[in-house]
């Protein structure tokens, strides 16, 4: 796509709401969302600044800063003056402020032209499934700017955030490039060429967590809601931006989408954790257990995909889905699980196509009137070159019954086996064990298959949880079985600060307990029979593992002190302590500490 040079720039100019708005240096206090989205997808912000990085910016990773704009930067006639930046970026956003308020943004590099006025839309329509993460705009390429100005009435200070790209990432992009020739060459259901993370630079983004898991029904098509106009070798720093910017500014684990695909249709791993794998994304909030999220890197309100991005898209969906199971073509139901951005209730039965569009689940516009226009013949065109689908279930996967407890720090053996239909083992196979954790299930170790199918691994345990194992094969989808509860026998030790006490004073107990838990120390003083009564229970909250307890000692004779943590068949006990409370002081006299 050619980039016209600033100084040969004209103002552009079209009718909105019956008056001329003219942009690039006049106010447009009539310009709608739509029409501003289309403008600065049609001329970008990117192409009016420089693409030339000097070497003092170059990083190995991208970097994140912000700037704080005060409500009275903004003039009577809503815009600020110019802003610098702290330093050359990338990306821009607004995490605070923007509630109920239209506010845009132009850029430049400093002493050049400005771009368009671009909308930083309020609220983000692509979400996890738990509503977690910040309520900020969706990102802006700028593509190396250093100053920006607003425009808007907002209500208060706002928080703008930038994201700078490393140039060596921006050198990668024309190597990245280069991956795409063999892409039409691959074969009809045969996993396309998609640039992985490392290639990108996500490596230098690292996920706040393991990645969770869940299956794929449907293909959700997504855009970015950013400017069009840019390069191929432009597109890795896109996607390096947006991991930073979902991640770092979001609040999210990682970048919200399981794939980006550009214009040029190159097709770029997003999240981690495995692009053959079922990896719950932020794309589609109250879908992302079921689904797989695909988006385009620009704005396709009022211009649509290009062939090539169409033709990656399809052949994506052709490999993806069928892998997990699920055909191409038809409508499947899925139960909603709700959300602020979602159009259904919780627990809402929802049928969409196995390729839909994000508006089809979520209340969002995306991914744009021409994108969702152009569904049907990506389906057609995806549709023509998929497999066909073995029905499910026609690999089996096993798990053996693991130990009901384990001892805390010890390793558990979890094995199993994983069949054909006709009892013959699949070999070579990847099986994931994963542990149910409080944002789904997280693999916690991995194995292959033997040549008889069968899979063993070990995994340490310091946790109690349930564990399932899991497996995508080819052709059946994927498999998962129950989940089965472990439990996780603590490990406790104590010790008590001497053997006698003076009666009437408490003796101090100290000790660790992993995992962290209470700790009760059972209270026994010895009869003249010789008989031990439990005369008290004390209960101790550790901090960090450790814990201190005072148990009193009221009258005089034997006690024995027995702490105890954990219940059922994980539940574990300290050797017990004796002590001795004696009347008089100087019988303490020859005392030694346990």
């Amino acid at each position: 796509m050619g980039r016209p040079r600033p100084s040969a720039r004209k103002p552009a100019s079209l009718e909105a709401d019956g008056r001329v708005v003219t942009l690039g240096g006049v106010d447009a206090p009539s310009l709608t969302r739509r029409r501003a989205l289309a403008l600065g997808a049609a001329a970008g912000l990117s192409s009016l600044v420089s693409r030339a990085v000097p070497t003092a910016w170059a990083r190995s990773a991208p970097s994140g800063f912000g700037l704080t704009v005060a409500r009275d930067a903004f003039g009577a006639d809503g815009r600020t003056g110019v802003l610098r930046a702290p330093r050359r970026f990338d990306l821009l956003g607004v995490k605070a402020g923007l509630a109920g308020v239209a506010l845009q943004v132009r850029v430049r590099r400093r002493g050049g032209a400005w771009s368009p006025w671009v909308p930083l839309a309020a609220g983000h329509d692509h979400r996890p499934d738990s509503g977690t993460g910040a309520h900020a705009s969706d990102p802006v390429w700028a593509g190396g700017a250093d100053e920006l100005q607003l425009r808007g009435t907002p209500k208060g200070a706002l928080r703008v955030h930038f994201v700078a790209v490393p140039a060596a990432t921006k050198r990668r992009g024309a190597r990245a490039a280069a991956a795409q020739a063999h892409a039409k060459a691959a074969q009809a259901g045969a996993q396309p060429a998609i640039i992985p993370r490392a290639d990108w630079g996500g490596d230098s983004v690292k996920p706040r967590a393991a990645a969770s898991y869940g299956d794929v029904q449907v293909a959700f098509v997504h855009h970015t809601v950013s400017a069009n106009d840019y390069t191929a070798a432009d597109s890795p720093g896109i996607v390096l931006s947006m991991a930073k910017y979902h991640r770092d500014v979001n609040g999210w684990n990682d970048l919200g989408y399981n794939f980006v695909v550009d214009q040029f249709g190159q097709v770029f791993e997003g999240r981690a954790g495995g692009i053959d794998q079922a990896v719950i994304g932020a794309q589609a909030q109250g879908y992302n257990a079921h689904s797989t999220g695909i988006a385009n890197i620009g704005t396709f309100t009022d211009v649509g995909q290009t062939d090539a991005a169409l033709d990656a898209m399809a052949r994506l969906i052709a490999w993806k889905l069928p892998l997990h199971g699920a055909p191409v073509s038809g409508q499947v139901v899925i139960t909603s699980a709700g959300g602020e951005t979602n159009r259904y209730r919780s627990g809402t039965p929802v049928t969409l196509q196995r390729i839909s569009g994000h508006r089809d689940g979520d209340s969002t516009e995306c991914p744009g009137s021409m994108l969702y226009a152009q569904l049907p013949d990506l389906r057609a065109r995806t549709a023509r070159i998929a497999p066909a689908v073995t029905p499910a279930g026609a690999a089996a996967l096993a798990m053996d019954a693991p130990a009901t407890a384990v001892r805390y720090g010890d390793e558990l053996t979890v094995s199993g086996t994983l069949k054909r239909g006709d009892g013959s083992g699949i070999a070579g196979q990847r099986v994931l064990v994963q542990k149910q954790g409080t944002s789904g299930w997280v693999t916690v170790a991995r194995t292959d298959t033997n040549g008889d199918g069968a899979w063993s691994v070990p995994v340490t345990w310091r946790a109690a949880g349930k564990l399932r194992a899991r497996a995508t094969v080819t052709g059946s989808g994927t498999s998962a079985t129950s989940g089965v509860a472990v439990g996780c026998t603590p490990l406790l030790a104590a010790k008590a600060k001497t053997t006698r006490v003076k009666a009437g004073r408490s003796l101090t107990v100290s000790g660790t307990v992993r995992p962290l838990a209470p700790v009760h120390v059972q209270i026994e003083r010895q009869g003249s029979d010789g008989k031990w009564r439990t005369i008290g229970t004390q209960k101790v909250s550790p901090r960090r593992a450790a814990f201190t307890a005072k148990v009193p000692l009221s009258k005089p004779g034997l006690y024995r002190l027995t702490p105890r943590t954990g219940s059922g068949a994980a539940k574990a006990s300290a050797a017990a302590l004796y002590v001795r409370a004696v009347r008089k002081a100087s019988s303490l006299i020859g005392a030694t500490s346990a």
